[in-house]
């Protein structure tokens, strides 16, 4: 549903697609180094290039990792293969631009915009059972993210929450 969403926007020569993930297991860190080579994993106050990851990084866990690439590569589908295995994980797309909605009111936005798809967590990283997506607009155009969902055949079912 998230790419659907991101379909909707249009996407602005720097868009980007953002992946963050907390790796709790040796298996998990050697998958992401393998999946994100050029990946910063963090612990504590050390950062590392996957490269520079310990082969055995037991000492290092738990280990966030953050990658980014401009949208329409391929970190999705590699995020989809480690996400399932992180205590917490987010894919988002950034620099969008959402188009008018004349029947709405509402001109092009590009500020206060993008998708986020939070995993295992709400977008504070809180324990959650499965996963959200969200809609990010500008505080007073919630109208324009039940459009939106309206536009992949989804509906808005929590309240609006401050963001990016």
């Amino acid at each position: 549903m998230a790419s659907a969403l991101v379909g909707c926007g249009e996407l602005w020569s720097e868009a980007t697609v953002v992946l963050d993930a907390e790796l709790c297991s040796v298996e998990d860190v050697r998958l992401a180094v393998q999946l994100f080579p050029r990946g910063w994993f963090s612990s504590g106050n050390r950062l590392l290039r996957g490269p520079d990851v310990p082969e055995d990084p037991s000492a290092l866990l738990p280990m966030t990792l953050s990658a980014e690439e401009q949208v329409g590569g391929d970190l999705p589908a590699r995020a989809a293969v480690l996400l399932p295995r992180a205590a917490w994980g987010q894919l988002a797309w950034v620099h969008l631009s959402w188009p008018a909605i004349p029947e709405l009111g509402l001109e092009p936005a590009h500020t206060r915009t993008g998708v986020q798809a939070c995993f295992h967590s709400d977008s504070n990283h809180n324990p959650a059972p499965a996963h959200t997506v969200y809609i990010h607009v500008h505080p007073l155009a919630e109208d324009r993210a039940q459009h939106l969902a309206r536009q992949v055949g989804r509906s808005i079912v929590g309240p609006s929450e401050n963001g990016w």
